[in-house]
């Protein structure tokens, strides 16, 4: 039965790709990244011995159920946000941009964006006693990294905590994304020596906490603009692309390990597959098994927004999961979260009713996002905010949705596009009446 509720979960994704043009020769939606990404985790029940090992587990119906749920009920969403908010039509999926475009654009939003990335830069190495990432170069033990993180990033509180992270999510990606498009439609020498500068301003800015996936994430976006700047996929670009997006995670891995350069590159190749594949499953499902056959349903209280308005209190769900999930007591992982796709947390909430509904509104919010953003995409930096967008929607995957839409930048963006299109509209007024004062 498992096995159905996998392939029928397969067929719903693909329809609606096919049908709402989610993904094509090309191009890939902001929705589209997070669907197709969210296929990853279950792709590990072919493997016939985690498959006999789940399959004896007490949430997995449940489990096996919600994801047909959301992948339906998700793609449904979409499909009325598009009817209510764009008369029915798909939104754009193809973006045509000149030479003259990057010519003309008016960078004011990128370089607003990188004032308050630097100022993010500063303030973290003037506020934090311990740069995480450092440990890679002083300490042999991956315990450091760890330790110095939750003092230094998970522990703290404050509004500059918000911008760090919108700096590491939004911000330098989009710079990253926008001086490469810049350079891939304007190829000079000056445009070059930008797209360089800013990446290794990106990469020193994104490793500073000593996580891999914010630099992994900006060789993501540049793969995603490439494609939508090309109009198709080069399959000879393939494994270099692969190779860049994890080479930082990588080294970081290859310091800490005691094993040879090939032992670990053997190593850490498995531990990526585990950690998008049975990792995030076997994860996910941790919240089925708890819920309700060890622990009652919390109603709402793992999200803010419904405590917002209960006034229950906050039930640290993430983290009661992960202790559950030790083997062993250490005393560096106390305060490790076992973050899950989103209808885990719903599960926990309300259950498959919870799944449900969350999904359909998730969906609706999504395809909004989607029409609002692809309506106001103009020129390459509205470009590289969408494509920073759809890997936005892919914590979805390991957050609660309004986390996501607010804490992790999705929001953000859209109003960031919207302000880019108005300055791009105003510049391109005051061209006209310029050029009609000289004539």
């Amino acid at each position: 039965m498992n096995y159905l509720y996998f392939f029928i979960n397969i067929l719903v994704v693909v329809f609606f790709c096919y049908k709402l043009k989610l993904i094509g020769r090309g191009f890939f939606s902001a929705p589209g990244i997070y669907l197709a990404l969210s296929l990853l985790p279950t792709v590990s029940l072919v493997v016939p011995s985690f498959f006999n090992v789940v399959s004896g587990r007490a949430g997995i119906q449940d489990y096996m159920i919600s994801i047909v749920l959301h992948s339906l009920l998700f793609c449904f969403g979409l499909f009325i946000a598009y009817f209510l908010f764009n008369s029915g039509r798909i939104p754009v999926r193809r973006f045509v941009f000149s030479c003259d475009q990057v010519v003309s654009e008016r960078n004011l939003l990128a370089l607003f964006c990188f004032l308050l990335a630097v100022v993010s830069l500063v303030s973290q190495i003037l506020m934090l006693g311990d740069i995480p990432i450092l440990s890679v170069f002083t300490s042999s033990d991956v315990a450091d990294l760890t330790n110095a993180r939750e003092a230094g990033y998970k522990l703290q509180g404050g509004v500059m905590v918000y911008l760090w992270h919108f700096s590491r999510m939004v911000f330098v990606p989009y710079l990253v994304v926008m001086s490469f498009c810049r350079w891939f439609l304007n190829p000079t020498r000056k445009s070059k020596i930008l797209f360089l500068f800013v990446m290794v301003f990106a990469v020193v800015n994104n490793s500073l906490s000593g996580a891999v996936a914010p630099v992994a994430m900006l060789f993501l976006c540049i793969g995603v603009a490439y494609v939508y700047l090309l109009g198709r996929i080069r399959l000879s670009l393939v494994v270099p692309f692969v190779m860049a997006v994890f080479t930082f995670p990588f080294i970081v891995e290859y310091v800490y390990s005691e094993d040879g350069f090939w032992d670990s590159l053997l190593y850490f190749s498995l531990k990526v597959v585990n950690r998008f594949s049975f990792e995030t499953f076997d994860r996910t499902l941790s919240y089925f098994d708890y819920f309700p056959y060890v622990k009652d349903y919390l109603g709402g209280r793992t999200n803010s927004l419904v405590l917002f308005f209960s006034g229950e209190k906050f039930f640290n769900v993430q983290n009661y999961i992960f202790l559950e999930r030790l083997d062993s007591f250490r005393a560096h992982l106390l305060h490790g979260s076992a973050n899950a796709h989103f209808i885990g947390y719903m599960n926990a909430d309300f259950g498959l009713l919870g799944v449900a509904i969350s999904c359909l509104l998730v969906g609706v919010v999504v395809g909004f996002i989607d029409v609002f953003s692809s309506k106001n995409i103009q020129g390459p930096s509205g470009l590289a905010l969408y494509v920073v967008l759809g890997f936005i929607l892919w914590k979805l995957m390991g957050s609660q949705p309004t986390a996501v839409f607010f804490s992790h930048g999705a929001v953000l963006c859209c109003i960031l596009i919207w302000v880019q299109r108005r300055v791009v509209v105003r510049s391109s007024r005051l061209d006209v009446r310029s050029s009609e004062g000289l004539s």
